[in-house]
């Protein structure tokens, strides 16, 4: 198809002139068809776009007469990912859908990343203005009793435990904590403390593994208190986030992607 302007194939058909059978099929391909360009409008699913063999979804142009495209969207036929790729052919932003082998569906995002292994995965740096985990789903009162921060968990389990309590009624005591606890299967759980106070030193906010009934001995919880009652209504306010989540290690079976770097003596040579 020669590619025309309407200006250009309207002249073709003014009165008085006899349109040839190229511009008639120039008029034709100038005007969509939906089954060959691959888009259409239903109310059901909205706007409609199929991809074209091997092709790109939607394409941006500075200049649409010349040069390469600033921007593109495509799929990816194998796995079904919906990346948004630079000038330079490079996936800055991937939309991921698969299923596992145990027919399991999971969903991903990747930022530089085309084949996302988590929910979001990264391949640069993150800055932010701060950093949460989840809040903590179980009340914990500040009233110096232990109270659970989790359900019974088991296998490996690695978490990351901020938590803060202030009570001006309680001659102006507050208390603030980040600690890391780690376990494995209820065995020489470990807690490590960064945390400051005002007031009384049992003011602090604690934590102490628990282990589960006699007969579930690889079963446990964490739990938390302070050292003293700060008053009647006054609540620990925390933030959890899992830091490991293969808690079985079930993929210490898998097989790495790179081999093992050479091993290496007491005495730092390479061994043979």
């Amino acid at each position: 198809m020669t590619r025309r302007r309407r200006t250009m194939l309207k002249e073709q058909f003014e009165a008085g002139k006899m349109p040839s059978q190229e511009d008639f099929a120039d008029l034709i391909d100038s005007m969509l068809s939906m089954l060959d360009e691959g888009f259409e409008k239903t109310p059901e699913a909205g706007f409609k776009i199929a991809q074209l063999r091997d092709g790109k979804l939607i394409s941006f142009y500075q200049d649409i007469g010349t040069g390469a495209a600033m921007w593109s969207v495509g799929l990816e036929k194998a796995s079904n990912s919906l990346s948004f790729v630079d000038r330079n052919e490079q996936a800055l932003l991937t939309l991921a859908s698969t299923v596992d082998g145990e027919g399991v569906p999971h969903s991903g995002i990747g930022i530089r990343q085309s084949h996302p292994r988590h929910e979001l995965d990264v391949a640069g740096t993150v800055a932010s203005h701060g950093r949460v985990g989840r809040s903590g789903e179980l009340a914990v009162p500040a009233d110096g009793y232990w109270y659970d921060v989790t359900d019974y968990l088991t296998g490996c389990q690695a978490w990351e435990v901020v938590a803060g309590v202030g009570a001006k009624d309680s001659e102006g005591r507050y208390a603030i904590m980040h600690a890391f606890a780690t376990n494995a299967f209820g065995a020489n759980g470990d807690i490590s403390y960064h945390q400051s106070h005002f007031g009384n030193k049992c003011s602090r906010i604690e934590l102490r593994w628990v282990k589960g009934d006699l007969g579930k001995p690889f079963e446990f919880k964490l739990q938390m208190r302070v050292g003293c009652a700060y008053g009647e209504d006054v609540w620990i306010k925390y933030h959890m986030t899992q830091l490991w989540q293969d808690t079985l290690m079930l993929e210490s079976e898998d097989k790495p992607l790179r081999q093992p770097s050479p091993q290496y003596d007491e005495k730092g040579k390479i061994k043979g």
